[in-house]
């Protein structure tokens, strides 16, 4: 909502923002997933390494 103010002098309230952005342009908000805390950082390396690639 700031980047809209600045950019195009703007002031939208999020619920709206929400709304054009969901229902009309039909896009999601992007969030990574969680990692679990035990996840070990080699066996991610190890994976996409040994996992097949999709043609």
């Amino acid at each position: 909502m700031e980047w809209l103010n600045q950019t195009y002098q703007l002031n939208l309230t999020y619920p709206t923002v929400y709304h054009w952005v969901h229902y009309r342009l039909k896009a999601k908000l992007k969030v990574p997933r969680p990692k679990s805390a035990k996840q070990e950082p080699n066996a991610v390396r190890r994976f996409k390494k040994t996992s097949p690639q999709p043609c």
